[in-house]
């Protein structure tokens, strides 16, 4: 996880107050690539919805490439680890609690680390507090990630397929943004038990802007933050939409087994077959270096801009970067 990205500092007042705890979620989550110190279970009282992406083989070209273009997932979108079979799915309403469970024991939330310089009893003395503040971090983070990853499927939710988000001609630009943030596609990797989802990695696709914004967890505050940009003339000029990748999460007694890769080409696939748009953007911690050689070893260049209103502090010094995708693009006109 990149400390750096949860400590952005903002020194414009009163934005600073509407949007810094946002940042902090969205920095965190928008690195791209994680890890989590093992597998995510919890209980179920609802019914286990993991759409299984072999579902949409119609659609996407992924899963009948060959065996090294898919990296560790077969031709029916399964991961075996030992006699452990974990399934390539969409996420599904009754996912999402446990999702974003996952998504921030993957990014982390604690506010506080006490110092190894620490005697015995000086831990002691400032253990619980600590942990308590801790808790109430991850209760807020839980919270803003569960309600904003709401807000970004809206949409997708109603349909559940791999389809681009419906961008009518005509449209004003954000009309056109106000559609896309509701679609976003988040896929996971995990394996169904009785009671119980073991998720081992996930990621997120959707359209945003190419104007090298990081977003915010909850779309309305990136609403908010453009306009305020679009006052000072930051980021006026940019129209289009493009694919968008983010919130790699990939379990660290699972990294090393090319899961990130796979999931990476997956999103890139569904962009190109399905959504016929040939590029994909992303942030990444140019100091992360895991992430770092990740997406350049697939191809990924810096596009020589940031988002860098005055407010924003050091994330402005965030890597934004993009790839040409190739291949056969899909039929369906944006």
């Amino acid at each position: 996880m990149d400390n750096r990205l949860l400590k952005q500092g903002f020194i414009s007042g009163a934005l600073s107050l509407l949007l810094s705890t946002s940042y902090t979620v969205a920095f965190s989550c928008t690195t791209s690539f994680s890890q989590t110190q093992q597998t995510y279970r919890v209980s179920q009282t609802e019914p286990l919805h993991l759409v299984p992406l072999s579902k949409f083989s119609d659609d996407i070209t992924f899963l009948s490439k060959a065996d090294e273009d898919r990296c560790c997932f077969d031709s029916n979108g399964c991961f075996k680890d030992g006699d452990d079979v974990y399934q390539l799915a969409l996420v599904e309403k009754e996912d999402l609690p446990d999702m974003c469970r996952f998504v921030v024991a993957a990014f982390g939330a604690a506010a506080i680390s006490l110092s190894k310089d620490l005697n015995s009893f000086e831990q002691l003395l400032l253990s619980p507090a600590t942990e308590l503040l801790n808790s109430y971090s991850s209760v807020v983070a839980f919270a803003e990630v569960f309600s904003g990853t709401q807000q970004r499927l809206e949409t997708r939710l109603s349909k559940m397929d791999v389809s681009p988000p419906d961008l009518k001609k005509g449209l004003s630009r954000q009309e056109l943004i106000d559609i896309a943030e509701k679609d976003s596609i988040i896929l996971a990797v995990g394996k169904k038990n009785e009671d119980s989802i073991d998720f081992i990695a996930s990621i997120e696709l959707r359209l945003q802007p190419s104007d090298a914004k990081i977003p915010f967890s909850l779309p309305w505050l990136d609403r908010i933050e453009r306009r305020i940009a679009a006052t000072v003339g930051i980021g006026t000029g940019i129209r289009d939409l493009q694919p968008y990748l983010s919130n790699l999460c990939v379990a660290e007694d699972f990294r090393g087994k090319k899961i990130g890769r796979g999931l990476v080409r997956c999103v890139e696939d569904i962009a190109l077959s399905s959504w016929g748009m040939p590029r994909m953007y992303l942030h990444v911690d140019e100091d992360n270096v895991a992430a770092l050689s990740l997406y350049k070893s697939e191809g990924y260049r810096d596009v020589g801009h940031r988002w860098n209103p005055f407010w924003a502090g050091s994330s402005a010094n965030i890597g934004y970067y993009v790839k040409t995708l190739k291949g056969n693009t899909s039929s369906r006109k944006q």
